[in-house]
């Protein structure tokens, strides 16, 4: 049987989410923040570094663009604000990724890519986690999956 390419609308994150990350860079909790660089370092297709428990239950996500502002305070680049009292919190207590991790809308493969687009664009996010049924990290949706699928939208 010859197999039908579904339009974009009629595509799921299931149909995508393993074309560029095979797997998500995940940490756990209580990892410093050098670690998390690391790590996010071993896969650079991947933007998002996730915390996650024992049972691979997603707590929550740190962005390239976080740890990017976090070498900015190291470095001086971000000036003195409303953010000292911050950087000064940070650094009393050792650079820890719970004080950088956000919480994050998660996807599952039954998800409309149309919806996870959606999500992407609203919230300015480059990557989604992936979860099954039981909120367990499975994969990530980037970007670049998106422009894969959307591409032939252009002509």
């Amino acid at each position: 049987m010859v197999e039908v390419e579904k339009s974009f609308q009629d595509t799921l994150v299931g149909d995508v989410y393993e074309i560029i990350v095979q797997e998500p860079v995940v940490i756990r909790q209580g990892t410093r923040i050098k670690d998390a660089i690391e790590e996010m370092l071993r896969n650079p297709a991947s933007h998002v570094v996730y915390v996650v428990d024992d049972d691979m239950k997603l707590i929550g996500a740190i962005t390239t663009a976080a740890l990017l502002e976090l070498i900015g305070y190291k470095v001086g680049v971000k000036g003195a604000s409303a953010l000292s009292f911050y950087r000064f919190m940070r650094d009393t207590l050792g650079d820890e990724i719970k004080d950088v991790v956000q919480k994050m809308t998660v996807v599952r493969r039954e998800t409309k890519i149309t919806d996870a687009l959606n999500l992407m664009i609203k919230n300015r996010w480059d990557a989604l986690p992936v979860v099954d049924d039981k909120d367990r990290l499975v994969g990530e949706l980037v970007s670049l999956e998106l422009f894969h699928k959307g591409k032939d939208l252009f002509k």
